[in-house]
C-alpha cells in the first residue's frame, strides 16, 4: 500500500466505523451493509486509484433510497464531506498559474 493510501485509510476508517456503529445502534441494516462493504473496499485499497473507486461508489449513497435518522444523517454527512475534500485534492491538477 502506498503511503498516501495508508494515510487516507487511517483517516477515513474511523469515520466509516462511526457511521456503521450509528446505523447498527438504530438497527438500520440495509445502509449498514452498504457502508460495511465500502469500509472493506477502503481497507483493501492498495493505491490511490482504489480509493478513487471507493469514493465513486460512496457517491451513489444519495441514490440508494436510504432513510436516515438525524444522528445517522449527521455521521454520513461527516464521512461524505471528508471524502469529498480528499477526492477533490486527489483529482486536482498540477497546473499552477503564473
Amino acid at each position: 500500500m502506498t503511503t498516501l493510501a495508508s494515510q487516507l485509510v487511517s483517516q477515513l476508517d474511523p469515520l466509516f466505523e462511526q457511521v456503521i456503529n450509528t446505523l447498527d445502534a438504530n438497527d438500520n441494516a440495509y445502509p449498514m451493509a452498504f457502508f460495511t462493504l465500502l469500509r472493506i473496499q477502503l481497507n483493501n485499497a492498495q493505491a490511490e486509484v482504489d480509493l478513487l473507486q471507493m469514493f465513486f461508489d460512496l457517491s451513489t449513497t444519495a441514490f440508494q433510497g436510504f432513510v436516515f435518522s438525524t444522528a445517522e444523517a449527521e455521521t454520513v454527512d461527516q464521512l461524505l464531506a471528508a471524502c469529498e475534500r480528499i477526492s477533490q485534492t486527489m483529482t486536482a491538477g498540477d497546473h499552477s498559474q503564473h
